[in-house]
Parts: structure tokens; C-alpha cells; sequence
């Protein structure tokens, strides 16, 4: 297949998909748990550098089982459907709403109902450790680890998905794109710091414990004391108080370091109580009530603000904590 060409892959015979599926990612087990049921197996799959993109469904109930995944990690977002995944002997059950982050050599279950489709990235293991390596400046990190069910209700890792979504539909539309390397280059780039920042994993842990090292006494006893206490009425001459410097010395830090102003974190902050409480179904159930507990009165303002935040409604968010 030309780089940063589609292909289009469909079968109904289940010894042939599996050929397929094992000449682009590795060599699994694929059953049918429906023996009368009609496999419809289709697959859009396009490759640019140490990068792949596919979407794909079975069109039927099947198991997926891997002894061993390739030398490559494997994002897969369910689009539709479910699949009941079982890794290096975890279950938990993804779809629309959780993706999964499959590790270099691991081993992988899947159980795909016959509605599901999926959204997958290929990524080749030397290509994304030697990025992490670069980023961190500490090529002696040791192998990468992400958490392998990822909540897509989290804006982060949300935003990945439609970014790398972005990429392919960009190189469906214009192939060409993968052969220039500067292009290919910003593109993956792109994916592998955004992934490595936004993915929950050791990478992301590891830049959060530095970035605390690094912050002055100063502020990091500020954001430490807003943290702990959420609820309480702060100033920023509390805040300056209790930490002992100026409120211009603790304002100057916190737009430094954190690139906010203390009042404007402790507002963000605030905001994530909220969503906490709105998700959590012992909590009154009135986003009034909630909001205003945390200090926003105008309540306009505030669903807009969420709504920027975390890319929904505060009622939606309570919905789902139903």
C-alpha cells in the first residue's frame, strides 16, 4: 500500500479477515460466538511513517485474542458498540465512552459486538519512546506506561482522539500529505506529545511530580493549602498570609509558574468540586444548589464556563452521574 493511501479491506470469510487483521497489526486468534450469524468485516486502514489509522468493524459477535501484541502501542476508540476487553488478565468493558491504550507485548482479549466500530492507532513503539526520551531529556526512563482504560469523558484525552481523527481524515482527503516529511513530521509530533500528555500513564505523572519540584516554595504552598481547602473563603491576602509573602510576590509566582493568576486557580479548581459533586448521585441533585455551594452565583456564566471546560452541560454531566 502507497503511504498515506486508504485501503479498503472487506471480507465475510473469517480465515481471510483474520489474514487481514494479522498482516497489519500481528497474529491473533478470531472466532465467531455466533456461528449462524454473517460476518460483514470491513476496514479503512492508512499508514503514514511510524503511524497507522484504521477503522474497522467485524459486522458480528467475535473474540479477538492476542498471546502477544507487536512492538507497537495500540489506541482503539469504540465508536459504537462495545467490546469487552481483558488485558494481562484486567477486564473492563470499552465503548463510546472509554477508550483503551494497549501496551508493547502485551496480551489482549476482545469480545466486539456485532455493532461495533472502532477508531485505531498504531503507533510504533521505538518512534514514541524515542519522543518521550527527547521530551524528558532522560533517555534512561525505562518503558512507557498508560493506563489501558481511558475515561473519553475527560477533555484531554477526548481532544486526542478527535485530534489523531483529524489526521486521518486530513490524509483521506489529501494522501500526498504523508509523503512530505515536513508535514508528516509536525503531524506525528503532534500526536506523540499531545498522547503522551493528556493519556493518563507514567509519562504524564512524571512531568506532574517535576513540575512540582520546580515551583517555588511559595506557590506550591498555595495551590497545596486552595487543594485542601475548597470550600473556604480565600483572598489573595489569605493566601499571601498563610504562605508569608506579598500578594504581588504569590500573584507574580502563580502567573509565572502556573500561568494563572491565584484567584483565577482557585476558580478552575472550584469548577472540577462542581463536576465532582454533579457526577457523584449521593449529591443533591440540582445544578443550582451545586454551583452556588462552590461559590458561582451567576449561574449563566457558569454553564458557559463548563461548558468551555468540559465540553458539555452542567445537567448533561448530572445526567450521566444518574
Amino acid at each position: 500500500m502507497t503511504i498515506g493511501q486508504s485501503a479498503v479491506y472487506r471480507s465475510s470469510d473469517l480465515d481471510e479477515t483474520r489474514s487481514i487483521v494479522a498482516g497489519i497489526y500481528c497474529d491473533h486468534r478470531l472466532d465467531q460466538l455466533r456461528s449462524r450469524a454473517r460476518l460483514k468485516y470491513e476496514h479503512t486502514h492508512c499508514a503514514m511513517g511510524g503511524f497507522s489509522f484504521s477503522r474497522m468493524r467485524y459486522g458480528a459477535d467475535v473474540s479477538v485474542d492476542v498471546d502477544t501484541l507487536g512492538d507497537f502501542y495500540l489506541i482503539q476508540v469504540p465508536l459504537s458498540g462495545t467490546d469487552r476487553m481483558c488485558v494481562n488478565g484486567n477486564s473492563f468493558c470499552s465503548d463510546s465512552r472509554y477508550a483503551s491504550v494497549n501496551a508493547p507485548m502485551s496480551g489482549l482479549g476482545m469480545k466486539w459486538s456485532a455493532d461495533c466500530l472502532k477508531f485505531a492507532v498504531r503507533i510504533e513503539r521505538k518512534l514514541l519512546e524515542g519522543h518521550a526520551a527527547a521530551l524528558s531529556a532522560r533517555p534512561d526512563d525505562g518503558p512507557l506506561v498508560f493506563m489501558p482504560s481511558v475515561d473519553l469523558r475527560q477533555a484531554a484525552p477526548r481532544s486526542w482522539v478527535a485530534t489523531a481523527q483529524h489526521v486521518l481524515n486530513e490524509l483521506q482527503r489529501n494522501p500526498q500529505l504523508a509523503t512530505q516529511p515536513l508535514v508528516r513530521t509536525q503531524f506525528e509530533q503532534l500526536l506523540m506529545t499531545t498522547l503522551l500528555s493528556w493519556m493518563p500513564g507514567s509519562f504524564g505523572e512524571a512531568v506532574q511530580t517535576e513540575r512540582r519540584v520546580v515551583l517555588p516554595r511559595h506557590v506550591k504552598v498555595a495551590e497545596e493549602f486552595m487543594r485542601a481547602n475548597p470550600e473556604q473563603v480565600m483572598t489573595i491576602e489569605t493566601l499571601a498570609s498563610v504562605v508569608g509573602v506579598s500578594g504581588r510576590t504569590l500573584f507574580d509566582g502563580f502567573r509565572k509558574f502556573l500561568g494563572v493568576s491565584p484567584m483565577r486557580y482557585l476558580r478552575d479548581l472550584r469548577m472540577e468540586c462542581a463536576r465532582r459533586d454533579l457526577l457523584d448521585a449521593s449529591r443533591p441533585r440540582s445544578v443550582t444548589t451545586i454551583a452556588t455551594h462552590w461559590g458561582f452565583y451567576q449561574l449563566g456564566r457558569f454553564a458557559c464556563d463548563y461548558r468551555q471546560r468540559f465540553d458539555e452541560n452542567p445537567h448533561e454531566t448530572m445526567a450521566r452521574g444518574r
